[in-house]
Formats: C-alpha cells, structure tokens, sequence
C-alpha cells in the first residue's frame, strides 16, 4: 500500500459487535467525501488496528466492535456513558460521576482491586494501572470530535496489550494530520434536558489541518461542551446540581520525509468539571431530587498526555515506536454520611456534636512514562511475525480527607481522619505474535508476552479517636509488592470462502497485584501487605462473514471465561477502611450475535443480542464480604440488545436526508455484594430497560444538520447505585440513564 493510499484510508462505523457501516473516506472528516462513503459500503473493506497492524475488520479473529466519531457527535453520544452502553457484552457502572465498564462480566466492584478493562489512545496505555493512582479504571470522556473511531476489544488481550485488560480492551485512534489537503471544521449544538427547568446545554468545536510542505502536516482541535443538570438538592435548595463543563483541545504533527519513514508528535489537554452529583434519593419519591451533603458531589479531573510515535520501514521489518508521558490530576467530593465511619468514629472525636454530616474528599495525581518498540515483518508468505518490548514508570498519589461537617450549613468541625498514599509502579514485558499460515485457506497464529512488575507504597495516616487537644495517631507503613506473568493466545482460523471465517480462540490476561496501605498483623484486624493478582482463560469460537455480495454480513461468537483469584475489596473489622484480598473463582459464558443488512440502497438494519452468564463457582473467603457459589457477578446483564436502522437518500444534487432510530435493552443485573449472609437477600437488583433513540439529518453541500431525541420515552434505567454501595453506603441513592434529550447541531466542512 503506497503512501498516498494510506493517508486516504480512514474508517467510519457504528456501534455493533464487530460489524459496520462499511465506509473508508478521505481524511480530514466522513462528511466531505459522501461519494467515497457509499463506494466503501458496497466494498466491505474495513481497516482496524485490534491486533496491532492493519486488516479487515471481518479477518480479525478477535470480536471487535469498531464505533464511528462521526456516528457519535451526529447523535450527541459524547459521553462514555452514553456510546458505550450500545456495545455488546459491555455492561456500565456509573459511580462518583465516573463510567465504568464491565465486559462479559469480568468486574466484583467498581472500586475493586486493579483495572479491569484497559485503554489506550493511540496505542498508550491511558490511566494508571493500579487502583490507588487510576480512579478505578474509569473510562476516559474524551470528546469524539477528534477521534476517528474506537475500537472495543471483547475478551482478555493479556497478549499484545498486556496487565488490566483481563475483561477486554478499549483502543481510541485518533484523526492524523493530512499530508495533501488543507481543511477543517466548524460546529456548534444546544441540547434541553427533560427536568432540566431553562438550562439549555450547548458544545462548540472546531478543526483544521495545514500542510506545511508535501513532508509536513499539523492538526489543532478545540472544542468546548456544557451538559445540563436536571436533578434539584432539596438540602441545599439548588436547583440542576448535575451540571457539567468539559473543555480540551488536540495538537499533532505529521512528518513523514519518506515512502519508509513518519514521525506524529501529539499533545492532548482535558478539563472536565462537574459541579454536583448525580445521586437520587429515591427515599423522595422522585427521579429528579436528591439530598447530598452542602459541598458534596462537586469533582474535577486534568487530563494531557504527549506521544511521539515513530514508524520506519527497514528492508523488510517495520519498526513502530511509541513513547508517552501522561498526567491526569483529578479530586471528588463525595457523600459518606452513611458509612460507618461517620457513626462510629466522629462521635468519640466531638462528643458535643449530635448531628454529623460526611463529606469525603479523594485527591488523585498521577504521572506516567511510557514506550513501546515493536518489529514486525514477514517470512516468506506464509509466516507473519510481531515481537516487542514494553515498559511503563508510574508515580501516584492518593489522599482521602475524612471531613466530619454540619449538615445544616456545611462548616466543618474536622477531619478524624487523613490518608495519603504514594504508589510507585514499574513494569517490563517483552512480547510476540506468530501466524503461520499452513494453506490459503488455514492459518494459526500463537502469541506470548512475559511481564514483571514492582510496586512501592508509602502510606501516611492521622487517625483521631478522640476530642482534641489528645494527639491524633499517626502511622507509617511502607508495603509493597511484585510479581511476574506469563500470558498466551492460540488462535486457528479457517476461511471456507473470501468472504466468510470460522476462528477458535485460547487466550489469557492477568491483572496485576498490589500492596496494601493499611498492612497490619495486628490479630485483632489483621490486613495482608499484599494482594495477589488475578487471571482470566478464554475460550471462544466465532465466525463472521458476509453474504449476497455483501447486503448481510454476521458476526457470532461464543465464549466461556474461567476467572481466578479473584480481587476483592474488603471492609475492615471496625469499619473504618477498606483493603483488597483475593477470594476463589467465577465463570463467565455466553454468546453474542450480530447481523447487519442493506436491502436497499441508503437503508441499513442492523440488530445484535448478548447472552452473558457470569457467576461464582466459589465462595468469597471472607468475614466481611459475602458472595456463594452461583451468586451473579455485578453489573452485568444476563440478556442485552440493540436494533436500530438508518435510511439515507439524496433529494437533490446536493441535499441529501437521513433518519434513524435504535432500541437498546438492558436486561436485569445485580449490585454489589453485601457484607454478610443475613443480608443476602437484600441485595440489590437494577430491573431491565429499554432506551429509544431518534435521530435526523440533512446535508447541504459543506453543511450538515442533524437533530435527535435520546431516551425517547424517558426510560427512568438504573445504572448504579443502592444496597450495598461502597461508594456512598446510602442503599436509597441511585444513579439513573439521563432523561429524555432533545437536541441540535449543525457542522460546516472546509
């Protein structure tokens, strides 16, 4: 492929499990080249990047689920909670104002051990790998004006991507400089939030590309959008609390002197501010009120990260080097009135006090360098190879200040107690991938990636147990932690015709362990300095395919996980921390299946369903965390779905009309687990829902407008929260699926 025709490759689908719209168009935006897109349509020719080179979407042996940017910002799916909740076999837990996901069930909490799903932009890991420093493994709120597509990996990628990505992965690829044209875009949106009173929401973007010489391109972006709030503090009096602000922008530099050689520099800054929770009070008898503390709910998160990705052509071998330094700075303001903390502890410290209010601050600060260097070539035609060398140097820290407050004007008396934990992490791996292909039709590729790690903690806490002027306790510890793991993939596949594949699939991940912050051998409350970390095996078949030159195309896979060592979040004896352990073994099994049709020309139907059974085949160990063999892991659905169509038809030379509409099912799932048998059967269940979505558009020359409706009927969908939530201890508090949304936006290309 030449270098020309590389630029001139970009893809654009829509959410589905590993099947599109088929488009490739010209760079710098899908709205500028129409005619490109409905040639690509007819050629089934998608290009994705799941193992780490380019190839058609429907060759990877992988399920893959590939999501257009452009499909996004056209139905205001700008969030992770809103886009990622129509993937399959990707489930969203919504906690402290934060998305994070659960694919194929692989998830105990969300603030459970290390991440379970990994991220990368641009092929650098994005978050920290640890717990303490990386928010959980919250998924980025990047804006998708400036991505080209995302790409969600189902199932463990130990292999190539390496530790955290036991339940799956999540690639966002970005829109590269153009070497050839100048251009850009412009655009602008307003949303109404149902509830929302006279707040209007409104996003402002722009773009452009500069070549500078036929060797030199760059990109600047910026873009700016205001979520509305709908829910009312009766506490408080305030009215839409839940609003929100994200603004950012994107440099990048393309330098490509060459037919074998390119350097892209990029350098990404986000601010993402949200001025109160999300909670409701379901004790108020209302899905738009909520009672949190005065200064609860506010959180705020920085995020930039540099990269310099270099690819050379060297006589038969690529090299491909990608090296980052990323820092993210992020605090929350939390309600924990009702944690045990608050009873227990904050009446010893103000014996005076009758009425105590909690509002917990978490600090994160994370830096983080990283690189890549990996070769990949052929042998012959049948062999193709990739080896590679990983390493990462994170530092962290984490501070919690435990605020005891007056809940009727929010002064604060003190803080009985203050963590701060510093977390140093460092990473080695070496890795390879081999295909062998033992006939045209038959090929096996086996995969293999060694890794090490060590951690080391600092951890400082003042705790006081008593009124002043006693001295608070302070304790020192300095835990750590290490380990090392070999993970695997053998994967055969066969193609009975061009346009049709069957593939099996073995493959492992690993999550790492960690040290302990309150590491004691105290008998009396025993806490280990270290967690063990976990693993998971998949075993898969699937197919995918197309048929009648390509008007059906299909995608099935089926899968069984065996999860062990599982990490777990305790509560200590007294309640007043908590701590990770690792408790028995849990199973996941299911399918996913999706179809896409084009029975006309301009119409696309395209309709997926997931099955997901993930339980435990062994109890949780533990005196304070209660889970039995059979109990469903949280948050996932054992049955979810989406069908939806989009009819496009030019009126005239130039306007061209669209409309669409999708129905998304979210079956029935289960919280958190509780802390002790008696309350087993209190354990929360989020029943099922089903979200409509509408959407319009109309495209004039450079022009484009579109207009849509999310969550048509006002679906009031559980998405966190209640019994037993160890995010807020507040069994009345939920978070709900944003109402009905009625929006706008209009786009110009030049």
């Amino acid at each position: 492929m030449t270098r020309t025709t590389k630029r001139a490759l970009r893809l654009s689908c829509v959410p589905m499990s590993g099947m599109t719209i088929l488009a490739i168009f010209a760079a710098p935006a899908a709205a500028q080249a129409p005619a490109a897109d409905n040639e690509a349509q007819a050629s089934n020719e998608i290009i994705v990047t799941a193992q780490k080179r380019e190839e058609r979407l429907r060759d990877v042996p992988v399920p893959v689920t590939a999501v257009n940017a452009s499909e996004l910002l056209a139905q205001n799916q700008t969030k992770a909670q809103e886009f990622f909740a129509s993937v399959p076999g990707v489930n969203l837990q919504f906690q402290n104002n934060r998305a994070q996901l659960a694919i194929r069930g692989i998830t105990t909490s969300p603030v459970t051990g290390n991440p379970v799903v990994g991220f990368t932009i641009d092929d650098v890991p994005y978050g920290s790998s640890t717990g303490q420093g990386g928010l959980f493994g919250a998924a980025p709120d990047l804006d998708p004006s400036e991505l080209a597509r995302i790409e969600v990996l189902r199932g463990p990628q130990g292999t190539l991507y390496g530790a955290s990505s036991i339940g799956g992965l999540v690639k966002y690829v970005t829109v590269d400089p153009d070497l050839d044209e100048f251009g850009g875009s412009i655009g602008a949106g307003v949303q109404r939030v149902h509830r929302g009173g006279q707040s209007f929401g409104y996003n402002v973007r722009g773009s452009i590309n500069v070549p500078l010489g036929e060797t030199t391109a760059i990109r600047a972006s910026a873009y700016t959008r205001r979520e509305p709030g709908y829910i009312d503090n009766v506490r408080t009096g305030e009215a839409n609390v839940n609003s929100s602000q994200v603004t950012g922008g994107r440099l990048s530099a393309l330098w490509q002197p060459s037919e074998t050689f390119s350097l892209k520099l990029s350098a990404l800054y986000q601010e993402r501010d949200i001025y109160g929770s999300s909670n409701v009070d379901a004790s108020l008898g209302s899905y738009y009120l909520q009672s949190d503390q005065i200064g609860a709910g506010r959180s705020r998160s920085d995020t930039q990260m540099y990269s310099a990705l270099i690819n050379a052509d060297l006589g038969g071998v690529d090299l491909t080097s990608v090296t980052a330094y990323s820092r993210a700075t992020n605090y929350d303001f939390l309600d924990f009135t009702a944690s045990p903390l608050t009873g227990f502890l904050f009446p010893l410290v103000f014996p005076d006090v009758t009425e105590f209010g909690n509002v917990l601050r978490q600090g994160y600060d994370v830096n983080k360098f990283s690189h890549e260097t990996r070769l990949a070539g052929t042998v012959g035609s049948a062999i193709n190879w990739i080896v590679g060398g990983f390493y990462t140097h994170e530092k962290a820290n984490y501070s919690i200040d435990t605020a005891a407050v007056n809940p009727a004007d929010g002064s604060k008396y003190g803080s009985p107690v203050i963590w701060d934990d510093d977390v140093k992490y460092e990473e080695y791996a070496a890795f390879a991938n081999l295909d062998i292909a033992l006939s045209d039709q038959f090929d096996i590729q086996f995969g293999g990636r060694y890794s090490k790690n060590t951690q080391k903690m600092t951890h400082r806490e003042w705790v006081r147990v008593s009124p002043a002027p006693d001295p608070a306790f302070y304790a020192e510890t300095t835990p750590s932690a290490s380990g090392d793991s070999f993970t695997f993939q053998v994967t055969p596949r066969f193609k009975p015709s061009p346009d049709h594949m069957i593939y099996g699939r073995l493959a492992t991940g690993y999550r790492p362990g960690g040290p302990n912050a309150g590491c004691s051998d105290d008998p009396s409350e025993p806490v280990p300095c270290q967690f063990m970390p976990d693993k998971t095996v998949n075993y898969e078949l699937g197919a995918k395919g197309v048929l009648m030159d390509g008007l059906l195309s299909y995608d099935l896979s089926l899968f069984h996980i065996d999860w062990s060592d599982i990490q777990i979040t305790q509560v200590s004896s007294l309640g007043t921390f908590t701590f990770n352990s690792n408790a028995g073994k849990a199973r996941s099994r299911g399918f996913e299946l999706a179809f896409e049709a084009r029975p006309t020309e301009g119409l696309t139907l395209k309709a997926w369903w997931a099955y997901v059974d993930a339980t435990l085949r062994e109890p949780f160990a533990s005196e304070v965390v209660y889970a039995a063999r059979g109990d469903r892991l949280p948050y996932s659905s054992d049955h979810s779905g989406r069908a939806s169509f989009n009819y496009e038809t030019p009126v005239s030379e130039r306007v061209t009309v669209s409309f669409g509409a999708a129905a998304t099912y979210v079956g029935e799932r289960k919280g958190e687990f509780v802390p002790v048998e008696e309350l087993a059967p209190l354990r929360q269940s989020y029943p099922d829902y089903v979200q409509l979505d509408i959407n319009a558009g109309l495209k004039f020359d450079d022009w484009s407008l579109n207009v849509y409706v999310q969550n048509l009927t006002n679906e009031a969908g559980v998405i966190g929260g209640g019994f037993y939530n160890q995010t807020s201890f507040n069994a009345d508090w939920f978070n709900y699926i944003r109402p009905r949304t009625i929006g706008l936006s209009v786009d110009y290309n030049f």
